[in-house]
């Protein structure tokens, strides 16, 4: 049998991590949780996840600080491979945003980028993509 596979949510809204990680563990994988990017940071480096789920903005100021980590993700070496999923409400409350990877790679260096309120299927099938991605290369 393999082993599950391991999630790092980095998401500053306790009752949505909650329900992501409740759904993630109906499909068996082990879910790590951290309150912000720095606590991110330290999960990520006793955790070695195989995947990253990352809100955008933190704090009650609204501070971008998803987009700095993941910029910092992905250019280490390190970490570089682990397929991070962005999430934000951003593009639902301030439609003209319209973020995608496709279109701001360069400034949005993520593998996904789902829209809050995030819909269960859509984000087991991206999860479930991006696994299947990472370990048959």
């Amino acid at each position: 049998m393999s082993e599950k596979s391991k999630i790092l949510i980095i998401e500053d809204d306790i009752d949505l991590v909650e329900s992501i990680k409740k759904l993630l563990e109906t499909k068996d994988y082990n879910v790590t949780i951290a309150y912000d990017p720095e606590e991110g940071n330290v999960k990520l480096k006793q955790e070695r996840p195989d995947i990253i789920i990352l809100d955008v903005m933190f704090g009650s100021r609204g501070e971008t600080k998803g987009f700095d980590f993941a910029r910092r993700i992905k250019n280490d070496t390190l970490y570089a491979d682990i397929p991070i999923v962005m999430m934000s409400a951003i593009n639902t409350s301030e439609p003209f945003f319209n973020f995608s990877p496709e279109t701001d790679g360069e400034f949005l260096p993520v593998d996904c980028f789902l829209d809050k309120p995030i819909q269960p299927d859509e984000l087991f099938s991206k999860i479930e993509d991006l696994l299947k991605q990472k370990f048959n290369k």
